[in-house]
């Protein structure tokens, strides 16, 4: 990795080499790793190293980018000049006002890189993988699934003052286990790679591989659901694509701006943006290098607030709550989601369904409406009958189509246990995010279609 000395250094080369009215430099440099296994192998075992630097460039109101991957002398200040090209041959644009200023940082958090987690080794991945395969073939079942490891460093400067630099670590493991007629899944993500409970993962996978073989049909329509957290997780990732961005409200596209200070969901429900908890993958600044702030987006089933960027928050001349994505993004987005958590568990949630499904997760999910946050989609690795209070066979996977907000507005129960759910940080630029969720119990879930598998 460079190191803080030598990326504000480069930081600085570029600044001094553009003729903007103002110019932003935005540098990230990865060290990525990844162990892939399939039918319970190792198949490929890969390392990265890059650094990209990209330049945004302002005359009056129009704006340029130019990025590069190659970090010498003269690649930096060939990218600063080849922003300035690109921008003076663009129309303006009427609603920039200004790259954000200096100010004081966001609090740090001493435990965003986590030496093991830098340093862990293929053989240590391959270990991990290891345990994962063994237990799935000890049921008769093969395991699938990714573990990566990275450490990434970001830097952010522009010409008005703006100085930033973070380092950070993150792992995250996925897995599928298969058997014939059956799979489940389990996953695992944090900052510190030792805090990743490698047999715990792999033996709820097992499981509920196990536990599904030989699903049974039932017919599509309207139950109780209680779904696991990787499937509240789909739920809150869409209400925050369509509704809890500036823009969206801006354009009258949100749910959220519909319905500032009413209630859409039910009132056991909270959602906020914190970048400061611990539990999920803190960080104190946005991509412009303005501080984040805690955000209460929906509290107690009430509409409260969404996430701003510079330009969108220049628009209604407020300030910005530190949620930008690096150019050219052109919409502010929340990165550290948190459900809050509730009063029950799991086993409460099936011991009082008297006829219900258990979902472990959702798969192929599309939005159909955003105003409705209306989705269709399909369960996936491990979908059970509950019947008197009991998982009682498991059941063929079910496409639902169903609205976000109708149906988190009849919530029975919310664990108290919160789990950090990610995506797969495989593929693209590396930078850890997930968000925290419970798992819920739901009165009315619409199931809409029944599958042979």
């Amino acid at each position: 990795m460079y190191g803080q000395a030598k990326i504000k250094k480069m930081l600085r080369l570029a600044l001094s080499a553009s003729r903007a009215d103002q110019t932003e430099v935005f540098i990230t440099a990865e060290d990525s790793a990844l162990t892939r296994f399939a039918n319970s192998y190792i198949h490929q075992n890969v390392a990265q190293r890059n650094g990209t630097i990209s330049v945004r460039a302002v005359f009056g109101l129009k704006i340029g980018m130019a990025s590069s991957n190659i970090l010498t002398e003269q690649s930096i200040r060939e990218t600063a000049s080849q922003a300035c090209r690109i921008a003076r041959l663009q129309h303006d644009n009427p609603d920039f006002v200004s790259l954000p200023g200096p100010e004081k940082a966001g609090r740090q958090s001493a435990d965003l890189y986590v030496e093991e987690t830098a340093k862990i080794t293929p053989a240590q991945r391959a270990e991990a993988v290891g345990r994962i395969c063994r237990k799935a073939e000890k049921h008769k079942t093969r395991a699938f699934g990714a573990f990566s490891t990275g450490t990434v460093e970001i830097g952010i400067a522009n010409s008005l003052g703006l100085m930033r630099y973070n380092c950070s670590t993150d792992a995250n493991l996925n897995t599928v286990v298969m058997s014939d007629t059956g799979s489940g899944y389990g996953q695992g993500a944090s900052r510190d790679v030792g805090k990743i409970n490698i047999n715990a993962i792999a033996d709820s996978a097992v499981k509920k591989a196990v536990d599904s073989r030989n699903p049974v049909d039932i017919k599509p329509g309207r139950y109780p659901v209680i779904l696991e957290d990787m499937a509240v997780y789909t739920l809150v990732e869409f209400m925050n694509y369509t509704g809890f961005s500036a823009m969206a409200v801006q354009e009258g596209r949100s749910f959220i701006g519909l319905n500032m200070g009413q209630r859409v969901v039910d009132p056991k429900i909270t959602i906020l943006d914190d970048p400061y908890n611990k539990k999920g993958f803190a960080f104190p600044f946005d991509f412009e290098g303005v501080p984040k702030q805690k955000v209460t987006l929906i509290e107690k089933g009430v509409a409260r607030g969404v996430v701003y960027d510079s330009y969108t928050a220049n628009k209604q001349n407020r300030k910005s709550t530190g949620h930008a994505l690096p150019a050219p993004a052109y919409f502010p987005m929340a990165l550290n989601l948190e459900m809050k958590g509730g009063q029950s568990s799991i086993e409460e949630m099936v011991r009082t369904t008297e006829r219900g499904i258990y979902v472990t997760r959702f798969h192929y999910c599309n939005l159909i409406d955003p105003m409705q946050v209306s989705l269709t989609g399909m369960t996936r690795d491990g979908t059970f009958l509950i019947e008197d209070g009991r998982i009682t066979k498991p059941i063929k996977n079910l496409r639902f189509t169903e609205s976000v907000l109708k149906t988190l507005s009849k919530v029975s129960a919310i664990s108290k246990r919160t789990s950090l759910v990610t995506e797969d940080n495989a593929y693209g630029n590396r930078f850890a995010n997930g968000i925290l969720v419970p798992a819920l119990k739901l009165e009315s879930f619409n199931f809409s279609g029944a599958t042979e598998f």
